[in-house]
């Protein structure tokens, strides 16, 4: 079987691009409409966002990993039930994420430091967003699935959908209910998004979980919820170091730069999350030579993007200010943080590849290490330490700094497994036309 990666690649990215538009556009209806305390609202409050969906996108990937490796060797019925299986956990995940988040989003503001007007902002969104979990998670999950499954037009074009109605009842709601206004249109646009995938998802009723399957998308699922959840973990530890150094102005300024940053990232993802079909079918069909062009062609690709992103930060600082209208103080923040941040962007594609490329391959442990040791271990370090002698600007040096050292220790463990890789049956693990690669 050939793969056209463009067709693979070319909607995964889009469709993570207006995964991020999403927070890009209620950040310019907030800064507008709330100036920096609501900037900092929605930044110190976005973790609790964002493990909602990386919950629906690890499960997402992890069943398509699963899936797609069955493919390749040829055991549909096994995939399809596979598939059925992943279905069920997103709805699981769903409801278990409202349970558990609903009760906890006050507190967990409260340490992240949110107070005053700040936690007002947070708390309001707070409410709305986990009270819709189950819609984030479902919606999230079955776009990566139906992406597994080819349909990788369909699931742009629904994505695109959502960001459609996102962006109309932004407009609709956000001048008179704020942060409330927000909240609801995003919960509004992925119930739009859910009930269109299980549209095209054609499930049977009556279908049962199978345990096995379920465990095994469960561990393949750790580590691609990890890569979508970790910069948010980033963000909740810089936020907190941010606040103590600068205040609001400085949460507010790392929110407008992230708006920036962050957007990057989904795109590196999409490249990330639209080859992982290919190289988990590849690996399972034993297909060395086609997943060595998936390789080649993803890591060149994301290379070039990154350069691409790192020389228009002098126009990302001249406008990006402005359109979300923070205050002067968080503007010479946003000067100095861009220009140390684009050092990072060629290191932060290499660590995305690199976990994309394990978790393909089932190789659960590797992919955990590239994911977790971020943060934590050296952003909260770095965080810790550099503002001592470098003050706000080390706030800012710690993300490139952490991406160099993640993707040191990555590529030194991948380059040691895969040397000391023993031959073995089956593509999950690799077989001995892989080995040399």
């Amino acid at each position: 079987m050939r793969f056209s990666l463009s067709k693979y690649i070319l909607p995964s990215v889009i469709s993570m691009v207006l995964v991020g538009a999403y927070t890009n556009i209620d950040g310019l209806f907030i800064g507008n409409a709330a100036g920096d305390d609501g900037i900092a609202a929605i930044n110190i409050v976005w973790p609790v966002v964002a493990f909602i969906t990386s919950l629906g996108t690890g499960i997402g990937v992890g069943g398509s990993v699963i899936v797609s490796s069955l493919r390749g060797k040829g055991e549909d019925a096994r995939a399809g039930n596979a598939r059925r299986t992943a279905l069920l956990l997103l709805f699981c995940a769903g409801i278990l994420s409202t349970l558990v988040l609903f009760f906890a989003y006050s507190p967990l503001l409260r340490l992240l430091g949110a107070a005053g007007q700040v936690l007002k902002y947070a708390e309001n969104y707070a409410f709305v967003v986990t009270l819709g979990s189950l819609f984030q998670v479902v919606g999230a999950g079955l776009v990566v699935l139906l992406r597994c499954d080819g349909k990788t037009g369909l699931a742009m074009l629904y994505t695109a959908a959502g960001l459609a109605i996102h962006i109309l009842l932004d407009w609709l709601l956000v001048g008179k209910y704020v942060l409330y206004g927000v909240a609801v249109s995003t919960v509004a646009a992925q119930a739009a998004v859910m009930l269109l995938g299980l549209c095209s998802f054609r499930v049977r009723c009556g279908i049962r979980m199978n345990m096995a399957s379920a465990g095994e998308i469960v561990r393949s699922s750790l580590a691609p919820f990890g890569v979508n959840f970790v910069s948010s973990l980033v963000l909740l530890f810089t936020n907190y170091f941010a606040l103590r150094s600068g205040g609001t102005a400085a949460v507010s300024a790392y929110g407008v730069m992230s708006y920036a940053v962050y957007t990057y990232d989904y795109v590196f993802q999409g490249v990330c999350d639209g080859v992982q079909p290919v190289i988990s079918y590849c690996a399972g069909a034993g297909d060395t030579e086609q997943k060595k062009r998936a390789v080649r062609s993803s890591v060149l690709l994301l290379a070039g993007l990154s350069v691409l992103f790192a020389l228009i930060t002098p126009l990302m600082i001249g406008w990006l200010p402005k359109l979300f209208a923070v205050s002067a103080e968080a503007e010479a923040f946003v000067r100095s943080g861009l220009v140390i941040y684009a050092c990072s962007y060629p290191l932060k594609a290499g660590v995305k590849f690199l976990c994309a490329y394990h978790y393909s391959h089932k190789r659960v442990w590797l992919a955990n290490v590239c994911t977790y040791i971020d943060p934590l271990i050296f952003t909260p370090l770095f965080l810790a330490v550099l503002p001592l002698g470098m003050g706000m600007n080390g706030i800012w040096a710690a993300l490139p700094l952490t991406q160099l050292a993640v993707f040191a220790i990555g590529a030194g463990l991948t380059a040691a497994a895969l040397l000391r890789r023993p031959p073995s049956r089956g593509g999950a693990e690799g077989d001995l036309k892989e080995k040399r690669t």
